[in-house]
């Protein structure tokens, strides 16, 4: 599998066995850095086994919530990311490597510990590793220490009690109380977000507080081949152009005049001053919500 220069700075910490995220734009590629690092994992390290984690569902093309936008009353079935991550790229791994993808559909995850034990590859949804981190049942519990790589799909999820987060408490737990054999930990994400932040040093809070939960050492980003990532990867630009007031606005002016009428009519204070901001539009919400409090008291009477 040849990667372009950018995706190569991108995967360079993995590659040498650091915990590390991966961020990359959408479109950039960044599944198939995760299968690069993988392979190059199996390949040197003996006894290695990697899982692959993903969050639930792909929402439809052309559906509220998918890249294509929103197209009212679009109708397909979903397609799980367990599925598309197996079809469109971990499936180059099968020339060499037992890969084994189990989602919430298939039956065959009430043996997952065993599927675990004769893959090399496991990709699953985060939810079912961690129902058998959890689990006593022999044919389905399985450790941490099974797998030597984890990789995280949209990892900026890893937060609160997001089952990604759940994982990862479970691993940090280990880690300071001095286990061994801790899988190495790659996260993958397009934007890390902010958390809800409104500020700048709110949100690299909440990134930190991301790379804390994943035991990240870096986070990388391009910035050697930037300029390739760019021309293979353009960027949506924002251009603002700024207009003046216009000098008349006839329309206007006798829209304000039967607004003005209105409100003598209703013998209400005078707002004109206030046409056209929030304010003005907050005096006539409360307004309407006393007038239907009267107009319930007129029907009840």
């Amino acid at each position: 599998m040849e990667l372009r220069e950018y995706q190569r700075e991108a995967a360079a910490p993995a590659l040498r066995g650091r915990n590390s995220i991966v961020w990359l734009p959408t479109g950039a590629g960044k599944t198939r850095v995760a299968v690069h690092v993988c392979r190059r994992h199996l390949e040197s390290r003996r006894g290695a086994k990697v899982a692959v984690l993903v969050n639930k569902v792909l929402p439809c093309p052309g559906t509220a919530g998918a890249a294509g936008g929103v197209l009212a009353g679009a109708e397909c079935a979903p397609v799980h990311l367990v599925d598309q991550h197996t079809e469109k790229e971990f499936h180059v791994l099968q020339d060499a490597f037992k890969v084994t993808s189990i989602s919430g559909d298939t039956s065959h995850k009430t043996f997952f510990a065993d599927l675990v034990q004769k893959s090399d590859v496991v990709i699953c949804t985060a939810q079912i590793l961690q129902n058998a981190l959890v689990s006593t049942e022999e044919d389905v519990h399985v450790e941490l220490t099974d797998f030597s790589l984890l990789v995280i799909d949209e990892c900026h999820h890893t937060h609160k009690d997001a089952v990604y987060n759940k994982i990862m408490l479970r691993y940090l737990q280990r880690k300071l109380s001095g286990e061994q054999d801790l899988p190495q930990v790659l996260g993958l994400t397009a934007s890390p977000g902010t958390g809800g932040a409104t500020s700048f040093e709110g949100a690299v809070e909440h990134i930190l507080q991301i790379c804390a939960n994943l035991d990240t050492e870096k986070i990388t980003s391009v910035q050697d081949e930037l300029q390739h990532l760019q021309s293979h990867v353009p960027q949506p630009k924002k251009q603002y152009d700024l207009y003046q007031e216009r000098v008349q606005d006839p329309f206007g002016d006798q829209l304000k005049k039967v607004m003005l009428r209105i409100q003598q009519f209703m013998e209400k204070p005078d707002f004109s001053r206030d046409f056209g901001t929030q304010i003005y539009e907050q005096r006539i919400v409360e307004l309407e919500k006393r007038g239907e409090g009267v107009a319930v008291r007129v029907w009840q009477g």
